[in-house]
């Protein structure tokens, strides 16, 4: 009858095509603060006050080398965006990175014909597995949207690249629309995330194997023209060649004081298994549809692979890249799957009731993603104790505090404006030498005169986590403990009574704490 309420209609086999894009949009809605985003958003600010693409530090009382801060794009977005919108504005920023992954996968599975349940698949399972490196907001999310962008410029250039139309390799981009697509988005990338070098790499093994397969002079003045056009973008910063010599002295391939740049070996167990997913679900799909990447698109995840097992933090590069090169394999096992699966009667039958159970799924995933992204929640095991940031911010101004890496720039956000200096944060390579890092390790771990380093460095007090070695030693060696939690400890030059008494209940503290705290 006209104007009948038709009640939805699918299959069990459509509820699975919707679970997989909900489960992954419920997971990605939750955002927590990365140690570093404190930093990234008062420098950013500085920028913006300064209005100058470079600051000098004034943060810390021990740097000893020139700030090259090559993320300087990345915490300006950042900050004009928490400047504007706040929490709210930073979580929608995250999943506009996020969801231009999933829109480019999309893409490029479209490309190859798949089908919807199939793409499905693809997309979440590519967003799911490049997460590690998406569900803070930092600067390297910015290099994993990088990165795909630049998989799909090599993959329309590629002569046997599937058009976005649908339609074989026709409509390949011309050589100087490519090179000046690479010089821009190479351009941006240096400002962004030192993440280009990988980039980089990624380009000249692709131009390698254009020359390789064509062996013309064209090829290699093409390839040529290509790596020339991204190196000359990556100048385009306010450090010009200082960058690449930066880079240079700095990425290296382990820091096993620094989680994610330990070897993936090192990872824990759990994060392991989630790291294989992907690359097992793209190994069972060559062996079930008998179909094997070409060597251009083995090589190039074999050397991510291979410096994921050296860095664990290139493991979304080789993700994304397993989704991107293998899409037409991937989505061929899905297909394959889902025509079994709608062989089954009670599979592939389509019912009002699922169709209400997808409705409700989308309902129930959309109330869950709207009730957090007001949110930035602080959680962690990183997290120092609220009191003893709220005990430091009422002591005595213009304080050098010497401080735990990890808390370095928590601390920038919160005392800075007293006028407090921190000994040593995240920024590590880009303000302090190797003897700096060196001496704060060596203190830290109670090796050497390490009692001695505090003074050495003229600092009035010491904040740190309570369980390292050297905490014990500056008890013996007269330093006065002014503040005590359950995480952290205070030492003072001289014995002040605290205006703040830690609280009675500990369980106070691991209440849900939001950006910015305390």
């Amino acid at each position: 009858m006209p104007g009948r309420l038709r009640l939805p209609r699918c299959s069990l086999v459509d509820l699975l095509c919707l679970a997989a894009p909900v489960v992954v949009a419920v997971w990605i809605s939750h955002t927590g603060a990365d140690a570093d985003l404190w930093g990234h958003l008062r420098f950013g600010a500085d920028l913006l006050a300064s209005h100058s693409l470079s600051v000098a530090d004034r943060y810390s009382f021990t740097a000893d080398t020139a700030w090259i801060n090559h993320e300087w794009l990345s915490e300006a977005v950042l900050a004009a965006t928490y400047d504007n919108f706040g929490a709210f504005g930073l979580n929608l920023l995250k999943l506009a990175i996020i969801g231009g992954i999933a829109c480019l996968t999309w893409r490029t599975g479209k490309a190859c014909g798949g089908s919807t349940f199939a793409l499905s698949w693809l997309t979440a399972l590519v967003v799911a597995a490049s997460y590690t490196r998406t569900q803070v907001l930092r600067p390297q999310a910015f290099s994993v949207l990088f990165f795909v962008i630049l998989l799909v410029l090599l993959q329309e250039r590629h002569p046997n690249a599937v058009a976005a139309s649908g339609a074989s390799g026709e409509r390949r981009w011309s050589g100087g629309r490519l090179a000046i697509a690479l010089a821009t988005l190479f351009m941006v990338w240096a400002n962004a995330h030192g993440g280009w070098i990988v980039g980089f790499a990624t380009l000249a093994l692709w131009v390698a194997f254009d020359v390789f397969e064509q062996r013309s002079v064209r090829a290699f003045a093409l390839g040529s023209a290509l790596i020339v056009a991204a190196l000359a973008g990556t100048l385009v910063t306010p450090y010009g060649t200082k960058l690449w010599m930066f880079l240079h002295q700095t990425v290296g391939l382990s820091r096993d004081d620094i989680t994610d740049w330990t070897p993936f070996a090192k990872y824990p167990i759990g994060l392991i298994v989630f790291e294989l997913v992907l690359p097992v679900v793209a190994l069972l799909s060559m062996r079930m549809c008998r179909r094997w990447p070409s060597a251009r698109h083995a090589t190039v995840i074999g050397m991510l692979a291979l410096g994921m097992y050296r860095v664990g933090r290139v493991d979304a590069f080789m993700q994304v890249a397993i989704g991107m090169l293998l899409a037409p394999i991937l989505l061929d096992a899905f297909g394959r799957v889902e025509e079994r699966l709608r062989r089954y009667r009670r599979l592939g039958t389509p019912y009002v009731v699922h169709g209400l159970v997808a409705v409700a799924m989308v309902i129930v995933t959309a109330a869950v993603a709207v009730t957090r992204l007001g949110h930035i929640y602080i959680e962690g095991t990183w997290i120092p104790d609220r009191d003893a940031v709220r005990f430091l911010r009422a002591g005595s101004p213009n304080t050098r505090l010497l401080t735990w890496f990890s808390w370095g720039e928590y601390a920038i956000w919160h005392l800075s404006p007293r006028g407090i200096l921190v000994s040593m944060d995240g920024r590590r390579e880009t303000i302090y030498s190797d003897r700096v890092l060196a001496d704060h390790w060596a203190f830290y771990k109670n090796q050497g005169n390490a009692a001695a380093y505090p003074d050495a460095i003229k600092a009035d007090e010491i904040w740190l986590p309570k369980d390292l070695p050297i905490v014990a030693v500056l008890r013996d060696r007269g330093w006065h403990v002014v503040y005590e939690g359950d995480v952290s400890i205070v030492f003072s030059r001289s014995a002040q009574p605290s205006p703040i008494t830690p609280r009675a209940d500990p369980a106070s503290e691991r209440t849900p704490a939001f950006f910015p705290g305390p």
